[in-house]
Parts: C-alpha cells; structure tokens; sequence
C-alpha cells in the first residue's frame, strides 16, 4: 500500500510540474501553443492532490517543503533537455551522428 502511494505522489508530482510547464507562454517543448487556462487549472488540482498524498506519509510543513523542492527541480529540467537535445553537435559535413 506504501508503494502506491508513492507512486500515486509522483505521478501526481510529475503530471503538475508537466501541465504548469506547458501553460507556461515561454515553454519550448510543444511548437502550438495550448489552452493554458486549463492546463494551469489541472496543474493547480495535481499539486493540492499531490500535498494531500505527501501529508499522509509526512506532516504539514515537511509536505509542502518536499513538494516545492520537487516541483523546482521538475520545472527546472525541461529547459535543459531541450536545450541539450536541439543543440547537438553536428558533423563537418553538417548532419548529426
């Protein structure tokens, strides 16, 4: 039962940090831009579901710090795995290996 739980928590974590990247107007990892009003809604919903299932295993406090840790570290990736994936070095005669 622990097991799910945490799993359910990260998931949940994950699909938060996800859904507010991509309302973001800036976010680089879908070309067309996506309605942003609900995914920021969805982003809101998944975090207060992902505190709740933090503050089962942890109190309050030690919750909301685990959850803000982890969401600057799950919206700090995305940017650099675009970046480090479209700028790859090229060959001299211009393709990618």
């Amino acid at each position: 039962m622990n097991t799910l739980l945490v799993l359910a928590t990260l998931a949940c974590l994950i699909a938060a940090a996800l859904s507010l990247y991509l309302a973001s107007p800036h976010q680089k990892l879908i070309a067309r831009a996506l309605p942003a009003r609900v995914l920021a809604s969805a982003g809101a919903v998944l975090i207060v579901a992902s505190l709740y299932l933090l503050s089962r295993f942890f109190g309050t406090a030690t919750s909301a710090f685990i959850l803000l840790t982890a969401l600057m570290l799950l919206w700090s990736l995305p940017p650099l795995a675009i970046a480090c994936l479209r700028h790859r070095p090229t060959t001299a005669q211009g393709t990618r290996p």
